[in-house]
Order: C-alpha cells, then structure tokens, then sequence
C-alpha cells in the first residue's frame, strides 16, 4: 500500500550575526517582502530586542503584499499556514551557544559588513556557531551576505578574501544604498518598490538571494496566498502579467515569474 506523501511543512530562515548594526534587520524585512511579493505566504519572528522588525511590519502599508507577523501555526487540514518564516535573531552569540535558534531554523544567513572590526567579529561569529554541538549534530545550509559592498574597494576586497578562506558560500552581495533606509522606513522592501529606478537595480542580488535560499532548503514548494474574498489579485488590480509562484521544475525548486514593470508605489508622496 503506498504510502500518502508527507504533508509540506514551513521552512525557517534565520538572519543573524552577533555584531549590532549588520543589516540583519534589513536583510530580514527585504527578504519578507521579496517573498511576498510573489505571493509566498511569509511570516516576520523579530528575536531583535530593538523591536525593528515589528516596527516595519507595523509601517507596512495596507495594500503591500503581506507579511504576516507571527510563527508557523497550523490551518484546520493541518497545514502550515505559512510557507516561509525569516527570524531576525538577535545580536547576542549567546544565545546560538544555548542551541535554541540553530534548532529553530533550516537556514541561516549571517550578515558581514565589509570594515576590519566586522570581518573579525564575522569570524569569531562563523567559527563559533560551525564548532556549536548542536550545529555539529545536525549540520544546516549557512550563507554569507556580503552587505553594503561598496565595488572595487579595499574593504570590499578584504570582506571577500575573509570568505574565501572561511570557506563558506556567499548567497548575495548587497550593495550599500540608502534606498534601505528609505524603504524600511515606509514598511516596504526594495522588492515593492517597482516604479523606483534605483530599487529596480537592487532586485537582480534580491533574486539571486531567494533563489539561493530556495535551492539550499530541504525540498518544499512555498505556495502563492490564496486571496482573500471579493479582493482581486495584486496582478489584476496593477496590470502584472502572469502570478509568480515557486515551482519545482527539476530536483530542486527555482523561481519563475518575477513581477516586471512599472507599480503604483512610491516613498513619498
């Protein structure tokens, strides 16, 4: 008798570093809305005890794709009701020696700035949450975000000569924009901001970033949201053709279907 598939189950991704003033925020609420806006059913769990995670799901505007401030509960067939949690975890290496969010998460992302005293706490960071007993037991996908590169620099050559010889993946390099300060601000991520020439130049890392998640994670398809009663589709209501969705197309999951073209939203009035 064969046997019924296993139900899909949410996958976590964990944003964290144990130096103050990476971006782990900002690489966590971008992260969310890059998701949402594919129709991903995403949830924000803010560990940071400055409270900035929540403070831009709380500016997020009514009408953004939603991101939902909450962790995995279930719908009544017994499914997840989301399909993706990011963490903003806290600036404390304490508590990945506890165990408690290594054993929370699927993936993780640490956030290095490219100066001389975020590459060395980078270091320590990475070498203490790869030798954690818990992180030995049961080994999980770990990528570097290169954040607020600054191209052909000295720093940013250091900040990747670092990675290089720690031996660990970069998933994306972001660059340093003040875009992100702008978008954090409104409750929006550069992903929402389709009218805005300079987010359009930052979605190509967004992109990557997602679909190196995507291909680093156990096997499980997030799923568009279903829409609410009566409220049509973001696609229908701006004019984008074609619903984005992750699929599985071969062994492991890719993106297809990025929005294109020009959206209704802007930073300011």
């Amino acid at each position: 008798m064969a046997q019924a598939p296993k139900p899909a189950r949410c996958r976590r991704i964990l944003v964290v570093n144990a130096k103050g003033g990476c971006g782990k925020t900002t690489v966590a609420t971008n992260l969310c809305a890059a998701y949402a806006v594919r129709g991903v059913a995403v949830g924000l769990v803010d560990n940071d005890g400055q409270g900035s995670g929540a403070y831009w799901a709380g500016q997020r505007p009514a009408d953004a794709p939603q991101v939902e401030m909450r962790g995995a509960e279930v719908r009544a067939d017994g499914a997840p009701a989301l399909d993706r949690i990011v963490i903003d975890g806290p600036d404390r290496g304490c508590a990945l020696g506890a165990g408690a969010l290594v054993e929370m998460a699927d993936l993780i992302l640490v956030p290095v700035l490219p100066s001389a005293i975020d590459i060395r706490a980078g270091e320590r960071f990475i070498t203490a949450l790869m030798t954690n007993p818990k992180f030995r037991a049961t080994p999980l996908p770990v990528g570097v975000i290169a954040n607020r590169a600054q191209a052909n620099s000295p720093a940013q050559a250091r900040l990747m000569h670092f990675l290089r010889c720690l031996d660990v993946p970069v998933a994306v390099t972001l660059r340093d924009s003040p875009l992100y300060g702008e978008a954090m601000g409104a409750g929006l991520g550069v992903a929402d901001l389709f009218d805005v020439r300079a987010a359009r130049k930052e979605m190509t890392a967004w992109r990557a970033l997602v679909n190196w998640v995507e291909e680093q994670l156990p096997s499980a398809v997030a799923q568009p949201r279903p829409l609410a009663a009566g409220r049509p589709s973001r696609e229908a209501r701006h004019g984008i053709p074609g619903k984005a969705a992750l699929v599985s197309g071969s062994q492991e999951p890719a993106l297809v279907g990025w929005p294109a073209g020009p959206q209704p939203r802007r930073l300011s009035a």
